[in-house]
């Protein structure tokens, strides 16, 4: 959870200056560098270490269910889009496209609102469904096979409590510095929106390090069903909680951080989806998969350096390119 901490912090301060597709291709970066990257890193790991692993069912088939959810709740708003585009312009010809695109604008942000109250519920209903059934889900535990010890350590409640609350202030900010520096990194380099978020936030956000470590070695100790449940569940956390919570903070700060993405960005999510569940159907892994995500990841990579639709994007929407990022004019 702390990680998902920093990564909402830093999504936060990037919404308060008007970034609006910057944080949208942070959190899908987010989710990708899960899903294809660390992944595949681990998938491959355990593959030269043993050749080949074996899946549980269960958390086969929950992990799919789940990314299977969250590619529903992408795709559903840029579908609504283009559908109502078409209507708009059939059903009242005597509107300009600005007009139009005004009205789109509304509709979406409404949608979005509604499908952030929806994911959370889903959020907590997974959280309560883990509890009950001890099944690796939302927040995965890193479990050991066999004998081993443990040492207990007592701490006093309000050292710890003062211990954690330092320790998020430091990290949040952090998180401020770490927008500043990016935003100026990619303006520098002329580097478009979709990459910067996409590629540089992902990497640069350390806390994810200690996942990514511990998928890694769950990997290696031939226990590839953790890491899976591991990377799943920090992907959830994204979709399910952390961009649902960035679409009300939106809200609540008059910006239009909404579920629309580029087509691009929804393609290269359902693409993902698809290849991780086809992946994953066998229950079993090999260092060629790992091999295939990394590929994948580096295809989308490239394919973000490359897309400037953000620069067609509805007025509002900020960007690191050509100025500050700005407030939207079309509110509800």
């Amino acid at each position: 959870m702390t990680s998902s901490t920093v990564e909402l912090a830093c999504a936060a301060f990037a919404l308060q200056k008007g970034l609006v597709h910057v944080v949208q291709a942070a959190m899908l970066g987010a989710i990708l560098n899960n899903l294809l990257l660390m992944m595949g890193v681990a998938i491959l790991i355990g593959g030269i270490s043993n050749h080949e692993q074996s899946l549980k069912k269960e958390t086969t088939q929950t992990s799919i269910n789940i990314l299977m959810i969250t590619c529903i709740a992408y795709v559903i708003p840029i579908g609504l889009d283009v559908s109502m585009e078409s209507i708009y312009k059939e059903t009242l010809p005597e509107l300009t496209t600005d007009e139009v695109r005004h009205m789109i604008d509304i509709d979406i942000l409404k949608l979005s609102k509604i499908m952030s109250v929806i994911l959370l519920i889903v959020y907590f209903a997974c959280l309560g469904y883990q509890y009950h059934s001890r099944t690796f889900m939302v927040t995965p535990e890193a479990k050991h096979e066999g004998q081993h010890t443990v040492e207990k350590r007592y701490t006093h409640f309000w050292f710890a409590a003062f211990a954690y609350v330092a320790t998020m202030a430091a990290q949040i900010y952090s998180a401020k510095l770490l927008v500043y520096a990016v935003e100026n990194l990619g303006r520098a380099h002329h580097l478009n929106d979709s990459f910067v978020g996409f590629v540089l936030l992902p990497i640069v956000l350390i806390a994810d390090l200690q996942e990514e470590v511990i998928a890694i070695r769950e990997s290696r100790a031939n226990r590839i069903d953790k890491a899976v449940a591991l990377m799943v569940g920090s992907c959830m956390q994204i979709a399910l909680l952390v961009t649902p919570i960035l679409v009300i903070l939106g809200w609540i700060m008059d910006v239009p951080m909404t579920f629309r993405f580029t087509i691009l960005e929804v393609t290269i999510l359902a693409a993902s989806v698809l290849v991780i569940s086809y992946l994953l159907s066998d229950h079993s892994t090999n260092w060629m998969e790992g091999v295939m995500l990394l590929a994948v990841f580096t295809m989308c990579a490239i394919a973000f350096y490359y897309d400037n639709s953000h620069l067609e994007t509805t007025a509002g929407e900020g960007t690191t390119i050509g100025g500050e990022g700005g407030a939207p004019e079309a509110h509800v």
